[in-house]
Order: C-alpha cells, then sequence, then structure tokens
C-alpha cells in the first residue's frame, strides 16, 4: 500500500536508520563542470593595471592595517581580487586603465623577446610568456594560472621601467674607480635604486658620485632614490665600470 513500507526482511538497524533518514540533509553531486567565462585580452590587462592604480603596489595576499588595541583600521585586498571586480564590472575601468594594459603588454613582450635573445630569463619568465601567450580572450577554466600571474604583471611592467633609466644613468658615468683598492673615500653621492636582498637582509644601493662615477654597497635602510648623501666607505673593487664599497656609513 503507498505510504507503508514492508520492513519484514529487515534488520532493527535498516529500520532505525530509515527512522532517521529525514533528518539528514540531502547531498547531491552534479556532474556538470562551472561554466568557463571569457574576458578581452586587453579588459584583462586594464583591470590588472586598475587594481594596481587602486593599490599601488602590488598585494599577493591580504593585509590588515592594526590600531593600538588590536582593531583593524584598514583592509588591503589583494590585487587579484580588485581585478576580477573590475572585470566584471568593465564600465568602472578608467581610460587610464586600458592605456596603461596597451603599454604594459607591449613593453614585456618586447623586453621579454630582448632578454630571451640574450639568455637571460628565469622561470617567471615562462609564466609571463604563457599570459602573454594569449592574444584574444582570457578563459576563467582554461587560464587560471594565467589569470593569477597577469595580476602582477603591472608592477613588473613599473620595475623593468626603473631598470633600464637606472641601466642608461648609470651608462653615461665616467667608468673609473673611486679610489685605490682598500682606500678609505668620502663621497657625496645621488641614490640612483635601492633593491632589497632578502637573502642578506640588507638593501643594495646604486648611486652616482658628484663627479659622475658609479658606485654601489650594501646598507641596512632604504635609501630614496634621488636622495643625496654624504657618505664614507672603503673601496672593496672596480668591476664594469662601478666601484663598489665596503662598510658604509652616511653622514
Amino acid at each position: 500500500m503507498i505510504g507503508f513500507v514492508n520492513v519484514s526482511n529487515m534488520s532493527s538497524r535498516d529500520i532505525q536508520r530509515m527512522g532517521h533518514e529525514d533528518d539528514q540533509p540531502v547531498i547531491r553531486l552534479s556532474s556538470k563542470k562551472s561554466a568557463s567565462q571569457q574576458w578581452s585580452v586587453s579588459d584583462v590587462w586594464a583591470a590588472a593595471c586598475a587594481a594596481q592604480r587602486v593599490n599601488g603596489e602590488y598585494v599577493k595576499d591580504g593585509r590588515n592595517t592594526y590600531g593600538d588595541n588590536g582593531e583593524v583600521l584598514s583592509t588591503t585586498r589583494r590585487n587579484r581580487d580588485i581585478m576580477v571586480e573590475f572585470l566584471h564590472n568593465p564600465d568602472q575601468l578608467l581610460a587610464e586603465d586600458v592605456e596603461a594594459g596597451e603599454a604594459a603588454r607591449a613593453f614585456l613582450s618586447q623586453d621579454l623577446t630582448f632578454r630571451t635573445l640574450k639568455n637571460k630569463t628565469g622561470d617567471f619568465d615562462r609564466s609571463m610568456a604563457q599570459v602573454l601567450a594569449v592574444q584574444d580572450h582570457f578563459d576563467t577554466i582554461k587560464h587560471r594560472l594565467e589569470l593569477a600571474v597577469v595580476a602582477c604583471l603591472p608592477q613588473s611592467h613599473q620595475r623593468s621601467i626603473r631598470r633600464l633609466a637606472v641601466q642608461d644613468q648609470l651608462a653615461t658615468t665616467v667608468p673609473e674607480a673611486v679610489g685605490e683598492i682598500g682606500a678609505k673615500v668620502r663621497l657625496t653621492v645621488t641614490v640612483v635604486s635601492s633593491a632589497y636582498s632578502q637573502n642578506f637582509n640588507i638593501y643594495w644601493i646604486k648611486a652616482i658620485t658628484s663627479d659622475n662615477r658609479a658606485v654601489f654597497f650594501a646598507y641596512k635602510n632604504s635609501l630614496a632614490p634621488e636622495s643625496t648623501h654624504q657618505i664614507t666607505g672603503s673601496v672593496k673593487r672596480f668591476d664594469n665600470g662601478q666601484t663598489q664599497l665596503n662598510r658604509v656609513k652616511i653622514g
């Protein structure tokens, strides 16, 4: 009869399970894959640049700023999350974002080709090459990894621009040492670049002296590009047109 179940052949455990059946959540597993979404190459690069504009830097993992009592004062979201938000709201992209995206894409492609010809590429360059190989649309499933990488490329573009600018500045210096090996020198220098070394927990400073000679040295703190300082140090070596200094003090 409808509404009754024959339990004559069931064990007591089966009957108990049947009595609790309605209390359990129903879990349905779907065999369907999530539908992919496509975004144009132009919009993806523009959104990546927009995220860089919002954060002012590349933020891989979201972070909070805390007050004295542990309260959250502000939250900085991941560039990747901001990028995706712009892709879902493309009307919020600015013309400058589109231009920046096109410039970054063109520059990085040319720079990668140049460094590949000189055999000066690394692991990250291979990931960047995969992003640059996408010519039409980014697919959220097919290009999942590429979409993760592209979020950091606007910052790579900015760093590459600064790197080339530093190279141009150093190329115009007089290719002579500032003193004999072991000599103690006092110099007025203008900082060209300051790069943090995680391996040594110091900053590598590149600078140009007042008589247009290139020097570099390790220092405990970062020094702002274009800032001028009086320094003392010892000449360690001279190589490739630059003098390396040791035991540098400022002031």
